[in-house]
């Protein structure tokens, strides 16, 4: 990633938290495990901040998932790093006196994969790229926390279907 890109990555992420947790009236923090099209098993966690100030029902969510890939992932024929972190608005969808939150949404991902150089296995090849999320999910509410599960499509980026669930804590 260049240093023109992390700049803009650097400040977007700073003002969304200044905005976020100067109108946040909730918090949740938890983890995800995630099953992905390409990338295999990933482990992850996360924090949502809900906004009202902006709209009823509107979370900025942030994820970071480390990903186990097989060897064969982008033909590297070797041992695999891949991570994503994730940046997303999502909008719950209120429904009286549910058991269940339908949520949908969107955001940036940025993807990172190093893999060995084929011809060095001793050097490392490495590609960063940024990419869209679009974002269907269900919240289950449960006193005291709140398991989730969800379907992300990327558009770029990680360019992958994945399946998350995980829990949640206020």
């Amino acid at each position: 990633m260049g240093r023109r890109t992390l700049g803009v990555v650097m400040a977007t992420l700073a003002l969304a938290w200044g905005a976020t947790s100067a109108s946040a009236q909730a918090v949740r923090v938890g983890g995800q495990v995630s099953l992905a099209d390409d990338a295999d098993f990933g482990l992850g966690g996360r924090l949502g901040f809900e906004l009202p100030s902006v709209a009823a029902g509107l979370w900025a969510v942030g994820t970071f998932d480390y990903f186990f890939p097989g060897d064969d992932l982008f033909g590297s024929g070797g041992d695999v790093d891949y991570w994503e972190v994730n940046g997303n608005f999502l909008y719950d969808i209120a429904i009286p006196d549910a058991q269940v939150t339908p949520y949908f949404g969107a955001g940036l991902n940025i993807a990172h994969v190093s893999r060995p150089v084929p011809a060095m296995p001793d050097d490392r090849d490495s590609d960063t790229k940024l990419g869209l999320n679009l974002i269907a999910g269900l919240n289950f509410d449960v006193t005291g926390f709140t398991p989730f599960v969800e379907v992300k499509i990327e558009i770029d980026g990680g360019e992958q279907f994945i399946a998350a669930g995980g829990i949640t804590f206020p």
